[in-house]
């Protein structure tokens, strides 16, 4: 039995919505573009994760880790696969705090070039 905890952490804020459109972060001497469709991104049902790296290494897969800021969610690691045309993607469902809370963080890890987070609101 998985018992999840999404008690109150520190306050934080979304630094990207997702739900405009792709959010677009640097590390290293890559360019990280982070997408979810379909939108609106809502919770407890099937998500596709695309990233893609402009510059910099990229690799044949990218592990991409889910979690809620300040709170313990269960491990969430959604493996993105490399397509023809570079982007990485993969699917995934995001589960719903029982607390109500709706921020999540993606984190993306670019072998050799750094690690971005990407936190944004998930609609219920």
């Amino acid at each position: 039995m998985l018992l999840v905890s999404c008690s109150d952490g520190a306050e934080q804020s979304a630094d990207c919505i997702i739900d405009q459109g792709s959010c677009i972060k640097k590390t290293g001497k890559a360019e990280i573009i982070f997408d979810i469709t379909p939108k609106p991104v809502k919770a407890m049902r099937e998500l596709m994760f695309t990233v893609t790296i402009k510059g910099g290494k990229s690799p044949e897969t990218l592990p991409m880790g889910l979690s809620m800021p300040g709170m313990y969610m269960g491990k969430n690691e959604v493996l993105l696969r490399k397509s023809a045309d570079g982007t990485f993607s993969g699917t995934s469902i995001i589960p719903r705090c029982p607390s109500g809370k709706k921020l999540w963080q993606a984190e993306v890890e670019i072998p050799g070039e750094g690690r971005v987070f990407y936190r944004f609101d998930v609609h219920y």
